[in-house]
């Protein structure tokens, strides 16, 4: 059984070191709601970049590589995507959940994409694609039950992917301390559920 958005997603191609503003984009074009382009997005998230870099950009970061990563540093509150949804006086709520903190993975994301809620996915790109140890965050798209395949939204190169779901949870895992985890967006009175 497949379990999917009830209002499907537009796939947008990212800006470089932007999958996060360009996931939060793909939610606020499916809500209807209007925002800045994903560099704007990005700048509020706190996007930082290579100093060689810079040039891509309009308004950007450069500095110290985070911990985490070149890209945002939504992990820093001041960073939160919930900064940027009160800055911006969006009616939407990010909470963030650690794959040890779910009893069923498969019923947290089937559960909650039919009660019309986003969720982004940090993970770690190489664990899951197959090379390179730097993070990534993609939208989940839907989850086949059954077979336990996620079909993931990767703005990078403006694909769907399918992924197995235990091989998504591992590299989760991996990149758990740089913020690896499932990142769920409701509207600020919908429902969540945990598992």
């Amino acid at each position: 059984m497949i379990i999917q958005q009830n209002l499907p997603y537009k796939l947008i191609q990212q800006q470089p070191y932007c999958c996060v503003p360009a996931c939060i984009a793909m939610i606020l074009d499916r809500r209807n709601i209007p925002h800045g382009i994903q560099e704007e997005i990005g700048y509020e998230l706190g996007l930082i970049v290579p100093k060689k870099e810079e040039r891509l950009f309009l308004k950007v970061r450069t500095g110290k590589k985070p911990i985490s990563g070149w890209g945002t540093q939504v992990q820093k509150k001041h960073y939160s995507i919930n900064k940027y949804f009160g800055n911006y006086n969006i009616p939407l709520q990010e909470r963030t959940y650690h794959v040890e903190e779910l009893i069923d993975v498969a019923t947290f994301i089937a559960d909650n994409l039919k009660d019309g809620n986003d969720i982004i996915v940090c993970f770690e790109y190489g664990k899951l694609f197959g090379k390179g140890n730097w993070g990534h965050a993609c939208l989940i798209d839907s989850i086949d039950i059954n077979h336990r395949i996620i079909t993931l939204l990767d703005p990078e190169v403006k694909v769907k992917r399918e992924v197995s779901l235990e091989k998504l949870v591992y590299a989760i895992k991996v990149h758990e301390k740089k913020g690896g985890a499932f990142w769920l967006i409701t509207s600020n009175h919908a429902s969540q559920r945990t598992l």
